[in-house]
């Protein structure tokens, strides 16, 4: 997920252009509110009847990206960082928590269980969003010997520090984020190497 702003081009946007910008402009500006038609063609360097030429308004631009996120956006991030990891669960855990870490992913995560409080849609996509990445972790943490039970167990708990992490970020960490990780990884999720 490219988290910057999208330089113009000759070429016509995509339905995926237009919905991968959107997260970029929800991340960024931290409210649903900010997405607007003109915000998002201003960004894309295009018309608004680009925009229409894809969508009718700007309801089925959400739809979009709802369903994105109760899906392909998760499942495309979850195999890229299994690609290069070569399936060792651990290397996968801290590759996500890094992902995690070094992007708006967690930003735009905020931005959508805030949005979710207020739209039924959102709120149902959240939810499989939640599942998608609670399967992926508990899979790759069973690749470290533990039992379907425990494995559920750390992967709810990684997912809830990870939740949580951006509501802290005003507190100072004892250490530079590498280390936190590797001790989050290592003492709380109890996962070995």
């Amino acid at each position: 997920m490219n988290m910057g702003v999208t330089k113009p081009s000759n070429r016509r946007k995509s339905i995926q252009d237009f919905v991968s910008e959107a997260f970029e402009l929800l991340a960024e500006a931290g409210t649903a509110d900010a997405l607007t038609i003109d915000s998002l063609c201003s960004r894309l360097g295009v018309s608004k009847g680009s925009f229409y030429w894809h969508f009718k308004g700007r309801g089925p631009l959400i739809d979009a990206l709802v369903n994105a996120w109760a899906g392909n956006f998760h499942v495309a991030i979850h195999r890229a960082i299994e690609a290069q990891t070569a399936d060792n669960g651990r290397t996968v855990i801290e590759e996500i928590s890094h992902y995690w870490l070094s992007s708006n992913m967690s930003r735009l995560d905020q931005v959508m269980r805030h949005w979710a409080q207020h739209d039924e849609g959102v709120y149902k996509a959240v939810c499989q969003a939640d599942e998608l990445l609670l399967n992926f972790l508990k899979s790759n943490i069973k690749t470290l010997a533990y039992s379907e039970e425990e494995a559920h167990r750390r992967a709810r708990l990684m997912m809830a520090i990870g939740i949580a992490e951006p509501m802290l970020a005003h507190l100072p960490k004892a250490g530079s984020d590498d280390k936190e990780l590797q001790w989050i990884l290592d003492s709380v999720l109890g996962l070995k190497k």
